[in-house]
């Protein structure tokens, strides 16, 4: 009924058809029967002379040159004096609440009366009407949300946005934004994954709003060190203003939305998207220990999925946080005992140490060198972890020493495999991460790096890799041969005895023979690897 109201159709029982004159007619079909979003249809256009403002204060004045019919004006002025729009305001708010769709039509004849009211009229009704909205979106339930789609979501933003664009409306960005973040929010609170996804999508595109017009005042101040037109970065100031990121920062944590994602509601798709939050959280030292803590804390007792999906977000999340939050991640994973290890905690271990080591927070004087450690534990024989575990635990860590970034941790695992191969414990995995790392060193010595013959005969010579290496080659055939035999002699004892357990003795022999066939491939693997790439000599 609104629509009908604000318009001049000669149907409508507020317009009163004017006399003109039959000769006048032509000249005013001619300036007739023009229509538009913004000011209504008119199909009677007296531009002959200007009209100053009522008296009443509520239409502006009229110029020659607008295309706005009297006739239209009066009807804004009834529509006003009735309370078209305090209506208007007092239906949004009435339950029960009207679909997105509906208080989008009602939102429309703000922008048919913007030519005719009074600007303050305007923008107090424009006020009015955008608080209503404000608490209508507040009061959408679940279900209603459920109901809403995405594009009709957009459409009412877009109509809002015009509706304070035409009021002129004070703050107009801004309270855009806080209507599309309050929005968001109650979508991300809702049960439906679908509406979750949408909420969730709507912050991000906030923070990335957020981040490129701080990007772009960044790029204005450097512009104006540099000597260029002030005006400029006043301007730039003021594109940011209404959407800085300390805004947006506030808002994040005031409406805990951390905490509702890594919360009850924990989702592996919605945990999937989103890092951008966290890091730009973390990027403005917004993410602290808490939310840290809690974020790990989400991941226990979850399905594989999810704790894989909270892991690589923990990965991503590594290479923006401070030095201090990386000690805390650090010291978070090294709660977890080697027996509770699976192939996702290494891969964890793995991806944090990559970030964590070649992170610009952590500094080149003092630098920690994350993950080594729990890696080359892992890999030893006494460790409580599967076999395959050991493997991966070995191949990442070797993945790490060959990175030029940890160039400087070289040689000091090089003198470990060396002790190791001494006592004689975990030998095979020993020397496979010993080639590897050897296998690093360029052919030819570089500039500040030695070659892999240098550092062969320096292990020669200081580390007696070669003395070292045989003493555990005879310990250990010495071990193999009485536990072959001891298994030979148990198998024997088994054939002749019969039964069932004769199968059972011969296949342990075998399988003992196999490991010890595969251990002395490993070692002269080893052997013929450093007597082929160095001029080593065998002493005997």
């Amino acid at each position: 009924s609104a629509l009908r109201v604000l318009s001049d159709g000669p149907n409508h029982h507020f317009y009163t058809q004017p006399s003109v004159p039959r000769e006048l007619t032509s000249a005013v079909d001619s300036h007739s029967l023009s229509s538009g979003e913004g000011s209504g249809s008119d199909d009677y256009v007296d531009n002959v002379e200007s009209e100053p403002p009522d008296e009443d204060g509520v239409l502006r004045g009229l110029a020659p040159s607008d295309d706005v019919s009297r006739f239209y004006r009066s009807n804004v002025k009834f529509f006003v004096q009735m309370g078209g729009f305090d209506a208007i305001v007092e239906r949004i708010g009435r339950v029960p609440l009207l679909s997105l769709t509906a208080v989008r039509m009602l939102l429309r004849p703000y922008l048919k009366v913007k030519e005719a009211l009074q600007h303050t009229v305007l923008q107090a009704c424009v006020s009015s009407v955008h608080e209503a909205v404000v608490r209508y979106v507040d009061s959408l339930t679940d279900e209603q949300l459920k109901q809403e789609d995405r594009k009709s979501i957009s459409e009412l933003h877009k109509v809002l946005s015009a509706v304070l664009h035409a009021a002129r409306f004070p703050h107009g960005l801004a309270a855009l934004e806080q209507l599309h973040l309050t929005l968001a929010l109650k979508c991300l609170k809702t049960p439906n994954l679908e509406k979750r996804l949408f909420g969730l999508n709507d912050i991000k595109e906030a923070i990335n709003i957020a981040v490129r017009k701080q990007e772009l005042l960044e790029g204005f101040e450097r512009s104006e060190r540099k000597g260029r037109a002030v005006g400029e970065v006043s301007s730039g100031a003021a594109l940011s203003a209404s959407s800085s990121a300390d805004l947006l920062i506030a808002w994040l944590q005031r409406e805990h939305v951390v905490e509702l994602i890594f919360g009850e509601g924990l989702h592996d798709q919605i945990v999937r998207r989103c890092v951008e939050v966290l890091c730009f959280l973390a990027m403005h030292n917004a993410l602290d220990a808490r939310l840290l803590a809690l974020i790990w804390r989400s991941s226990h007792d979850k399905h594989e999925s999810v704790k894989q999906a909270i892991y690589l977000v923990l990965i991503d999340l590594t290479g923006h946080l401070p030095l201090q939050l990386l000690d805390e991640l650090y010291a978070l994973i090294k709660s977890v005992p080697f027996s509770e290890y699976s192939t996702h905690t290494v891969s964890l271990l793995r991806g944090f140490a990559i970030s964590a080591i070649q992170s610009p927070l952590n500094p080149a004087r003092g630098k920690r060198w994350y993950g080594i450690n729990e890696l080359w534990e892992m890999m030893q024989e006494r460790s409580p972890v599967s076999p395959e575990l050991r493997v991966m635990a070995s191949n990442v860590l070797a993945e790490l020493l060959t990175w030029t970034v940890c160039s400087t941790q070289r040689a000091p695992m090089l003198r470990r495999c060396v002790s190791l191969l001494e006592c004689g414990t975990s030998v095979p995995q020993t020397l496979r991460l010993a080639m590897r790392v050897l296998s690093s060193y360029p052919c030819k010595p570089r500039k500040k790096t030695e070659s892999l013959q240098q550092v062969l005969v320096w292990l020669a010579e200081k580390c007696e890799l070669l003395d070292v290496f045989f003493s555990d080659f005879t310990r250990y055939h010495a071990a193999a041969a009485g536990r072959l035999a001891s298994l030979a002699a148990v198998a024997d004892a088994a054939r002749a005895a019969g039964g069932v357990r004769e199968g059972a003795a011969l296949l342990s022999l075998r399988s003992a023979r196999m490991q010890h066939l595969q251990h002395l491939q490993e070692r002269l693997d080893f052997l013929h690897f450093c007597l082929v790439s160095a001029p080593l000599q065998l002493q005997r």
